[in-house]
């Protein structure tokens, strides 16, 4: 059915990709920088574990040649069903508008504003009501939403797309802005921007790739092959000896697709990561203060350029990197001009702006004081500050990933605790994002995480502090690369084997941040 067609195609292109960590140097005026500054865009990266692969993104001269992005009026995507009485109709009568004008922002307040503009705005546009309005297949739309468990705000909306008119008479369903990765719906049906977000991107992804197979009835190799090719692109490191690179050139679909769909709400396999070591999505709370942006610290954070360009090349850009002479898209330059759109320096600027300007919320619950005071002695008490520094609660420092050892510029070069804490290095280690470490993540926040460590193994901090999760009969409740075979989630036994009670007030601690 086209809805369903529609919405797998979105969200297989979507899940391709995904987003976003301290400035030593802010810009305290609204000069804007220049976007695409290949200098900086080479000094910023770290090294990757294999550093004889340079990493080498497109010249300046070719991305200026690539269309920019017009951010078109947003209207709400309703859960089919919950929209307003002739909404529909209504939204096939207005006329296409421009939102984002730099020249008429004065203010740092403008600037946030339309920021938010562009964290909300869509890159890719599907065909959604042309003309007239089919209920069947809106209907069937719905039922295909709610079988994904896709969440849906209390007043009936899906944050994670909107409808965009670029020609009267024709709505579109605009997908991949910041926020199908970052807005959280969260229990009281309230919707959180910069979170960790809990669309289900590989559920659906996995399902689509699934269908396709099944419903073709699809022979063996031609889905085999799908894979590879989807794959390849996606977290394809040639150069890179592991088992999950032998997987895209031989994979299996089948336990592909499982593994995909063995995901949960705010873990996803984002484009450059390894296959089954999927990302936790991270919060965009506090970045201003943050020094290392990406899981693995990819990207240094200078100043607010260092974030335009992170933003940039999260959106799709990576792509036509070049990775010691390894292309995810090799198509010719002629091509890429015209397959790509780009965000223009001051788009991207206002974003910044914006993610600058995103703060966690309190948590509603605490426990009582008491025992939060004696939850942060604890804290103390175990050394726990030593690595999760108030007041970021982050030494904002890398740590090595097991099996890795930093070398001795990496040691003058940057803020590396030498100390690994042994979890999974899959992430770190066997993906184009491997640059050998992990950045020590802040606790600010932390009571609204439902996917925990680098590839949400857990989804609560009970379970993080549960011993038992080091044991090979362990069947974790969050990701499981094992699908639903036991997998014992290791590495930070810190705190593990801690009381009942201090672990109670530890957590209780930790929660209040």
């Amino acid at each position: 059915m086209k809805y369903r067609k529609t919405i797998l195609l979105v969200t297989a292109v979507m899940v391709s990709m995904a987003f976003l960590s301290f400035s030593v140097s802010l810009y305290n005026n609204n000069e804007i920088p220049k976007l695409w500054d290949f200098k900086k865009l080479k000094s910023a990266h770290l090294p990757l574990v294999d550093k004889s692969i340079d990493v080498e993104p497109i010249p300046e001269e070719l991305y200026y040649k690539i269309p920019e992005r017009n951010a078109y009026k947003m209207y709400p995507m309703y859960l089919p069903g919950r929209e307003p009485k002739g909404y529909y109709e209504w939204l096939l009568q207005q006329e296409p508008e421009i939102v984002f004008d730099a020249s008429t922002i004065k203010t740092e307040e403008d600037w946030v504003k339309a920021g938010e503009l562009i964290y909300d705005m869509p890159q890719n546009f599907d065909p959604f009501i042309d003309s007239a309005v089919n209920m069947q297949e809106l209907e069937g739309m719905a039922s295909f939403l709610n079988a994904m468990h896709v969440p849906v705000a209390k007043d009936g909306t899906i944050p994670f797309f909107n409808l965009v008119i670029r020609k009267k008479g024709k709505i579109e369903a605009g997908s991949f802005s910041c926020g199908n990765c970052h807005n959280k719906v969260m229990p009281d049906g309230s919707v959180l921007k910069g979170g960790q977000g809990n669309y289900p991107f590989d559920d659906i992804f996995g399902a689509g790739l699934k269908g396709r197979a099944e419903e073709t009835k699809m022979p063996d190799s031609a889905a085999n092959a799908m894979i590879s090719q989807s794959f390849s692109g996606l977290f394809g490191a040639p150069w890179i000896k592991h088992e999950s690179q032998e997987f895209i050139k031989n994979p299996e679909w089948r336990r592909a697709t499982n593994v995909l769909m063995a995901t949960v709400p705010g873990v996803m396999h984002r484009h450059s990561s390894a296959f089954g070591a999927p990302t936790a999505i991270p919060d965009l709370f506090n970045l201003k203060e943050r020094k290392y942006l990406d899981r693995t610290g990819l990207i240094l954070h200078r100043d607010i350029g260092d974030v335009m360009r992170y933003a940039v090349l999260n959106q799709e850009m990576d792509f036509t990197n070049s990775y010691g002479g390894f292309k995810p898209d090799t198509s010719p330059d002629s091509i890429i001009a015209k397959r790509y759109t780009r965000f223009s320096d001051a788009q991207a600027f206002a974003l910044a702006k914006y993610l600058y300007s995103l703060k966690s919320l309190p948590n509603p619950d605490k426990a009582p004081a008491a025992l939060i005071a004696k939850g942060k002695a604890i804290f103390e008490q175990e050394t726990c500050v030593d690595c999760h520094t108030p007041p970021l609660y982050s030494s904002n420092k890398l740590t090595p990933a097991s099996g890795f050892t930093p070398s001795k510029e990496d040691k003058i070069n940057y803020d590396i605790i030498e100390l690994s804490v042994k979890t999974d290095p899959s992430l770190a280690m066997y993906s184009r994002r491997g640059t050998g470490y992990y950045k020590v993540p802040s606790l600010i926040g932390v009571w609204n995480r439902s996917a925990l460590m680098h590839s949400g193994y857990v989804t609560s901090l009970e379970e993080m502090f549960n011993p038992a999760r080091l044991k090979d009969d362990f069947i974790p409740s969050g990701f499981n690369p094992n699908v639903e075979k036991p997998f014992a989630v290791k590495g930070h036994t810190f705190g593990l084997y801690l009381d009942e009670e201090d672990k109670k007030a530890l957590l209780a601690f930790v929660r209040s941040l």
